[in-house]
């Protein structure tokens, strides 16, 4: 990586805190500077890295981001902590949802990419292989893009290797969710999401989820924020009281997306966060004359984690998806 401080920064790599831009080594992302803020701690410690603007419009967790690199002081924590605000550099005041406009691809779908490849692929490597090297956890904050509200919930992935897993579940419950998911194993042989990406290695990156329609929202930059102290506490970067939890980080094992059957505009009879049943009915499509088209039903009971808000869905197009409960598999 190529780093740069600003004027009022410390040196990169010494205690202190260090603002500036660093560029990866690929090529394929030499056009791009990317913000970087790092504390680093006068005593030895764990690292944690922290990141969030991988969709543009999912702002409460880019201003997390930013909130976040003023809450760790030098002096006082062990290790370091590193953060880039946003990701999608490419989209940036384009504001186009999910995807990177350079190569149309969706980075949080694209882990642990590849070098040599096209530019989400070569940001996705240089992630995991260059920025992130010797983290504890990587944090990646996402919630709420332009047609989308999201529960408050935080992503894992199931691991064969018990340590690993059981690190992970433990630092996603940092956080104040609704749901802690643990995405089953079986997306360990199809990685795409930085928790399944990192498994793969070893390693440990979460995802936590709060915000809606591109808007500035306190609650869900509040979720981030606390979520990724609590973290740094229990890494013992921190040595202050964890914050108090008022949700039920109810824990879940499987991720069930439900599509739209056919054009439509969707009349949802639910929220993020609702719980629901199998076969209830949690809205309709209808016609611009008003008939109804098809009802949405659940697939299974669960949890709602999130929907589009936009009422206008073609057909295929994901409307909702619902995290099932660990204990309802028992």
């Amino acid at each position: 990586m190529e780093i740069t401080a600003l004027d009022n920064s410390c040196a990169y790599g010494k205690p202190g805190v260090f603002r500036g831009s660093l560029r990866f080594e690929s090529p394929t992302l030499a056009e791009y500077r990317w913000p970087l803020c790092e504390i680093r701690g006068e005593k030895v410690g764990p690292r944690l890295c922290i990141s969030a603007g991988v969709h543009v419009n999912e702002v409460s967790a880019i201003e997390a981001a930013v909130r976040l690199q003023r809450l760790f002081d030098p002096e006082t924590i062990r290790g370091s902590v590193s953060i880039i605000p946003l990701i999608n550099q490419p989209a940036l005041f384009k504001y186009s949802e999910y995807v990177c406009p350079i190569d149309d691809k969706n980075i949080n779908h694209t882990f642990p990419g590849q070098k040599n490849g096209t530019f989400s692929e070569a940001l996705c490597d240089a992630i995991v292989n260059e920025w992130s090297v010797g983290s504890d956890c990587y944090v990646d904050m996402h919630g709420g893009d332009l047609r989308e509200q999201v529960s408050r919930f935080v992503l894992y992935q199931k691991t064969n290797e018990q340590d690993v897993e059981k690190k992970a579940r433990k630092l996603a419950m940092c956080f104040d969710a609704e749901i802690v998911l643990g995405l089953p194993r079986s997306y360990m042989d199809k990685p795409g999401r930085p928790p399944t990406a990192f498994a793969c290695h070893s390693r440990i990156a979460l995802m936590s989820e709060a915000g809606s329609n591109g808007l500035l929202d306190e609650e869900a930059i509040s979720f981030h924020v606390e979520g990724v102290l609590n973290i740094a506490r229990t890494l013992e970067i921190l040595d202050t009281p964890a914050s108090l939890f008022r949700n039920a980080r109810v824990p879940c094992d499987d991720y069930l997306w439900v599509h739209c059957p056919t054009d439509g505009e969707f009349h949802s009879e639910i929220e993020p966060g609702n719980r629901v049943e199998k076969g209830q009915r949690l809205g309709t499509l209808r016609s611009f004359f008003g008939e109804t088209l098809a009802e949405i039903k659940a697939p299974a009971a669960g949890l709602v984690l999130w929907r589009i808000t936009h009422p206008s869905i073609p057909k295929g197009e994901p409307v909702l998806a619902i995290a099932v409960e660990e204990q309802a598999r028992i």
